[in-house]
């Protein structure tokens, strides 16, 4: 059922706003499956996950989203717990070398440092 706004005193705009369309993960990280424990532990079981944008930070998120650099983790890697890539540095470091080795297989090193500007490598 369908309402009529044209009549009154504050009628609702006709156009919505844009969506942005989220590009696919270049990393290969399934949904349900932590990208950390796989890689690190061998566990590829499914579990609750939360998407992680590697390039995080002062307009990097947008980018890291444009570029397809995420991945799923679960909780004790993402934000709790001593391997969190929010509390551990050598993690989220670690994220950012393979971001980086991924996205060179398709563009250069020069690229990366004009939209990253910071090599990791």
């Amino acid at each position: 059922m369908s309402i009529d706004y044209s009549d009154m005193a504050f009628p609702k705009l006709a156009c919505k706003k844009k969506r942005k369309s989220h590009k696919k993960s270049i990393l290969k990280s399934g949904k349900g499956v932590c990208y950390l424990c796989s890689i690190l532990y061998g566990d590829s079981s499914k579990q609750y996950t939360e998407e992680h944008h590697i390039m995080f930070g002062s307009g990097q998120r947008e980018l890291s989203e444009a570029d397809g650099l995420k991945v799923n983790l679960c909780r004790d890697h993402h934000k709790e717990g001593p391997e969190a890539v929010h509390n551990n540095r050598e993690m989220r470091e670690m994220l950012c070398r393979i971001a980086q080795t991924e996205y060179e297989q398709t563009h250069t090193r020069e690229e990366w440092m004009a939209r990253y500007k910071k090599n990791y490598l």
